[in-house]
């Protein structure tokens, strides 16, 4: 006996006007604290969680200590009385926020209290430059999952590979 899994889809349209399609509607998100492995893929909810979190598809020790820091971040954040008192769950808070379109993570530091606790949550030392990269990161997979994000980031690579060898292709012509 096969039993299929229906996927509903949502589309959302990031600042950048990057379409990006959601496995799965943020507004179902629960925070119990028996989550299925199933709700630990889409979004790491315990530390454990985070440490078994698979990020070797980005190739790079460092870009995946990044991320796997912001992940702890957001843990140690929902920890935090002034949002644990709120109910606060800050991967679904994180899923529907961005930041403005005219300055970015980078330049709104500060103007956002989830954010900037998961900003200062992180141990690793940032630059302006990592600390975009890493929250545009994290955004991703509060909005779309760790699925969405490894599939996301690996067919890009394979794009750019391909384009890659096109190019040296019509070089050698």
């Amino acid at each position: 006996m096969s039993s299929a899994t229906v996927v509903s889809t949502t589309e959302v349209v990031a600042p950048e006007t990057v379409t990006v399609h959601l496995e799965r509607d943020p507004a179902t998100a629960t925070a119990t604290a028996t989550a299925t492995a199933a709700e630990n893929e889409y979004w790491p909810l315990t530390f454990e969680a985070v440490r078994d979190c698979d990020l070797t598809y980005f190739g790079c020790d460092h870009s995946a200590y990044m991320v796997r820091d912001g992940m702890r971040a957001i843990i140690i954040t929902g920890q935090e009385p002034r949002f644990k008192n709120k109910e606060m769950y800050v991967w679904k808070y994180l899923s529907e926020y961005s930041p403005p379109s005219d300055r970015g993570f980078m330049f709104s530091a500060g103007e956002n209290s989830v954010v900037s606790a998961v900003q200062n949550n992180m141990e690793v030392g940032h630059s302006g430059c990592s600390m975009g990269w890493t929250m545009r990161q994290i955004e991703f997979i509060a909005k779309n999952g760790v699925p969405a994000h490894r599939n996301t980031y690996l067919n890009r690579r394979r794009e750019q590979q391909q384009a890659m060898r096109r190019e040296q292709c019509n070089c050698r012509e």
